[in-house]
């Protein structure tokens, strides 16, 4: 199909960040221009006041798509030869039975995209001389906007052949810089067209997330990224909910692994403590209490002979995750409590605090949703691993008797784990003395006596 270069691509979609991506993605693949329109209703207007036919629509549809008759119907009638893309939620046999004799039109499941789109472009357009192979890719400035990793190669071009580095992939850049360029009147900046297939990828491998939020940040993940750049890009925030991408659950499914093997071994906990200490300098703190923590909580159940398979998983992953939110924000996973907390909020900004006391319901959400080899009630251990048994924890200020004999174990461990980090000369028996009076309460002496009895 010939493609005329002055006659744009057609995108609607009633989301700023759907039309962003497959504007970027069309621009990228072919030497053309994207309109982007927000509804039928500007797409017939549009398209009645246009000499000619675009080469290409793509329609986002959704339920309150409200004029869909009158707009398929003009598309029948006046844009016979026009390819039509229909989006939808889920391609079902209805559908394509309704559109199997309209060759102009097609659907594609949102949740295949971009590479769906991305194929359909190269098939519509195999023979045609508008293919985009240049060495450097456009991206709308606004597109940046909701791309979380601007640290990218950017480059300004300032002739037909002639590009300019303006951002560095190893530069911190901040969004204000970019929108210095927008109130010039400049749209586009460019990056490498490696880097603009990449981006695509990258899209491909999120798309499941983005689908359901509708202030999503897609992250870019660059190999050159700081080690704690790329960590904290693996946790993603979307409408108050914390999510995590596959290869995460991955790497994280492999650290349990690790950490339970390590803990079945047969050890004291001074030997252990020991060696810990030894290497205490090789390792950022996170992953110190995650190791610890989950040590310490599986050898107190092994004592009191809460010893089955499950109560070892719920710890280890606990262990792993209650934190995780805070993995990368030092200053915040370094508050060992709320007593803690209150001290120095007046030093925290709002997004921090509220950071801080979200965690425990962030990391139980997260291990409800996405560690299904977890046992069940493990999120309940996340969930409550700041509560006291005076009352005086978080989030819920539960008091000992609502606190389960597991989460008491578990909160013990957790506080263990910071005093032992954050103490300049720990021991257990300075813990335990300082315990004793601490967790005076049932379901917690018995964990303090058998931590007394580890010792041993």
């Amino acid at each position: 199909m010939e493609l005329n270069s002055h006659i744009p691509i057609l995108v609607i979609s009633s989301s700023p960040y759907m039309r962003g991506i497959l504007k970027f993605v069309l621009e990228t693949l072919l030497r053309t221009d994207v309109t982007e329109l927000e509804n039928e209703e500007k797409a017939l207007n549009f398209l009645r006041n246009l000499e000619g036919a675009p080469a290409m629509i793509v329609f986002d549809y959704t339920s309150d798509s409200y004029l869909l008759e009158d707009f398929v119907g003009y598309l029948k009638e006046h844009q016979k030869k026009v390819r039509i893309i229909i989006l939808v939620e889920e391609v079902r046999e209805e559908g394509k039975e309704l559109l199997k004799h309209l060759e102009q039109f097609k659907l594609i499941d949102e949740a295949s995209l971009p590479n769906s789109l991305v194929d359909e472009a190269k098939d519509l357009f195999k023979s045609s001389p508008f293919l985009n192979d240049t060495p450097y890719s456009r991206i709308d400035i606004d597109f940046l906007s909701i791309l979380d990793g601007i640290n990218k190669n950017l480059f300004i071009r300032i002739g037909n052949d002639k590009y300019i580095k303006i951002f560095n992939e190893d530069d911190t850049t901040d969004f204000l810089d970019i929108k210095k360029y927008k109130s010039k009147g400049i749209v586009y900046l460019y990056i490498q067209r490696t880097t603009a297939m990449w981006v695509i990828n990258q899209i491909q491998s999120q798309i499941s997330i983005f689908l359901r939020a509708n202030n999503f940040r897609f992250v870019l993940r660059g190999a050159s990224d700081s080690p704690v750049k790329r960590f904290e890009q693996k946790i993603l925030r979307i409408d108050n909910e914390v999510h995590i991408d596959k290869d995460f659950k991955e790497t994280i499914d492999r650290a349990v692994d690790k950490i339970r093997y390590q803990v079945e071994k047969e050890t004291t906990v001074e030997n252990y403590l020991k060696a810990f200490k030894e290497k205490q300098d090789e390792y950022a703190f996170f992953t110190q209490k995650m190791n610890l923590t989950s040590l310490i909580s599986c050898l107190l159940a092994k004592q009191l002979d809460w010893i089955s398979k499950s109560t070892m998983d719920k710890l280890v992953y606990a262990s792993v995750l209650c934190d995780i939110t805070l993995a990368v924000r030092p200053n915040l996973l370094s508050i060992s409590g709320l007593h803690e907390f209150e001290k120095m909020k007046d030093s925290l900004s709002d997004e921090d605090q509220k950071m801080y006391l979200a965690h425990p319901k962030d990391s139980a959400f997260l291990i409800k949703k996405y560690f299904q080899t977890a046992p069940p009630d493990t999120d309940n251990l996340a969930f409550q691993h700041h509560e006291q048994p005076d009352g005086h924890g978080f989030p819920f200020g539960l008091k000992a008797e609502k606190i389960s004999p597991l989460s008491a174990l578990f909160i013990i461990s957790n506080e263990f784990a910071y005093y032992y980090l954050k103490d300049d000369e720990p021991s257990v028996d300075d813990f335990v003395l300082k315990a004793h009076s601490k967790y005076d309460y049932v379901n917690f002496r018995k964990i303090i006596k058998a931590l007394e009895k580890l010792k041993k």
